[in-house]
């Protein structure tokens, strides 16, 4: 078992699609990565946060600067959003925050919205890498209210500590997405350990929309999706864009509740054709991950660049 009781199978004998053959390889939520935890913005006087089976106080210094009451607990701000991280040893590595990467802009957050739900972490993490989950599972008038299917490629190649799809047709296809105009462009990253970063660049309007899974205890997650827009008076639908934001992670939820978690932790891992990649992609890169050691150099990302089709 790993840290905290979190599963963790390694098996030797890995199947063709690179994951391993008999039981399910379940690794659980890295426990030496970040997580977000909260909104900047909420830390007033002392708050306490759940990740990873504690509770985690969190409080402001003299300066202001958000810190732990434990030296346990790495903390750090980005995009608005706290962080933490264990800090484990022997140290794992730890896969680069979502700042340091180049690329996100400074935009105004527009929406937070959040649901704790009892899932499996792994589970869960699957519904941010699954191309056929957005389509399937999230319905609403205002994004995708039609039941017609059409073929879909994207183009993959390896980032760091996960993978980027890029549109090789206009997959972008929902009534929500027109606001950034005819000429978009829309770009999905998924880093571990479960952090799903969609960018859509259009004349009129770029937008920043990540998703988050955040492990609180054993079988039990945050699901957090945060916006932000270069359109700042968007920031005056805070409220009711945080709403219609919920209401798609309770979606999530329905979903997650449905499923028996416990059974799948004990049942072979099945991924058929290439819809089914990503998902065999985010087991491959969690192995990679372990295979690091405390060394987060020495990642080998085991994603090649390839173009994937299927029909949703």
């Amino acid at each position: 078992m790993a840290p905290d009781g979190f599963p963790f199978q390694p098996e030797a004998k890995a199947s063709a699609s690179g994951i391993p053959a008999g039981k399910a390889a379940r690794f659980g939520p890295p426990p030496g990565a970040w997580y977000p935890v909260a909104r900047v913005k909420d830390i007033t006087g002392t708050t306490l946060v759940p990740i990873l089976g504690e509770h985690v106080v969190l409080m402001r210094d003299a300066s202001g600067v958000i810190v732990s009451d434990s030296v346990d607990w790495g903390v750090e701000t980005r995009i608005g959003l706290v962080w933490l991280r264990r800090l484990c040893s022997p140290e794992t590595a730890v896969p680069s925050m979502i700042e340091d990467q180049a690329g996100i802009p400074q935009f105004p957050m527009i929406a937070c919205s959040e649901i704790e739900v009892e899932a499996d972490y792994d589970q869960t993490v699957l519904g941010l890498v699954d191309p056929a989950h957005v389509p399937m599972v999230h319905t609403a008038w205002w994004w995708r209210s039609s039941p017609r299917r059409r073929v879909k490629t994207k183009d993959y190649i390896p980032t760091p500590f996960g993978f980027t799809a890029t549109a090789a047709d206009a997959f972008a296809s929902a009534p929500a997405y027109e606001l950034a105009g005819q000429d978009r462009k829309v770009t999905i990253e998924f880093r571990l350990p479960s952090t799903r970063i969609e960018r859509v660049q259009g004349g009129r309007l770029q937008l920043l929309n990540i998703t988050t899974v955040t492990p609180i205890e054993p079988g039990r997650v945050m699901l957090r999706n945060v916006i932000y827009s270069s359109v700042r008076p968007l920031r005056w639908l805070y409220p009711a864009l945080s709403a219609l934001g919920r209401a798609f992670l309770e979606q999530d939820a329905a979903i997650l509740r449905r499923l028996d978690s416990h059974a799948s932790l004990h049942q072979p891992l099945l991924f058929v054709g290439e819809p089914d990649q990503p998902s065999a992609w985010y087991f491959q890169c969690k192995m990679a991950l372990a295979r690091a050691g405390g060394d987060a150099g020495s990642f080998v990302n085991p994603v090649r660049a390839t173009s994937l089709k299927w029909r949703t």
